[in-house]
């Protein structure tokens, strides 16, 4: 399965893409049981991450990954508008839930520098394929090739023996709040 790098005129369909894959994710649940959550998150990180040059689609818009280069920090595009937007649409316990999720990912992120794969989903009549496979393969070989680690933070204990098949393994599990779910944070050594 061929992959496409996103530009700017892709992101609609990656976050599209992701918000499909996304749909069940415990997390994104707990901030928000609205079923367009996910594509309003998403809405927010993507643009940043498609500007660095390492968002994927698949060929037939079945998977879509974003991985963040070494020493550069996901910085959403928010502004006054799309906070008002969250507030009015999600309401402001998703607000406080979102914004504590990601202080915590940032407290918890690791400092050496590495390959950080931010999203990676296949929309789910996909699923079961081997187009997350597809998707990874390319990324891990580069981290290899340039003998740089890779980490993530897996929001799925459903996804956490795929991400080990990939040699991945956890490091810590993260409790996002007392009534919330947990984040696995998860670290690839580069290999060979």
């Amino acid at each position: 399965m061929s992959l496409s790098q996103a530009g700017a005129g892709d992101v609609a369909e990656v976050v599209d893409i992701l918000a499909d894959a996304f749909l069940e994710d415990p997390i994104m649940k707990w901030v928000s049981l609205s079923p367009t959550y996910p594509a309003f998150a998403f809405g927010l990180a993507t643009p940043f991450c498609v500007e660095q040059g390492h968002t994927f689609t698949t060929e037939d818009a079945s998977g879509a990954i974003s991985w963040l280069p070494p020493r550069v920090a996901l910085e959403p595009k928010t502004n006054p508008a799309s906070i008002w937007r969250g507030l009015r649409d999600f309401g402001p316990k998703s607000l406080v839930r979102a914004v504590s999720m990601l202080q915590k990912m940032s407290k918890h992120h690791p400092r050496e520098p590495h390959y950080y794969l931010f999203s990676i989903g296949t929309r789910r009549s996909a699923q079961g394929r081997g187009v997350g496979s597809s998707l990874i393969r390319p990324g891990l070989e580069k981290c290899d090739a340039e003998g740089v680690p890779a980490y993530l933070e897996s929001s799925n204990i459903k996804n956490l023996p795929f991400y080990r098949k990939h040699g991945f393994e956890v490091v810590q599990e993260l409790r996002l709040a007392s009534d919330g779910p947990t984040m696995w944070l998860m670290w690839r050594p580069p290999v060979g």
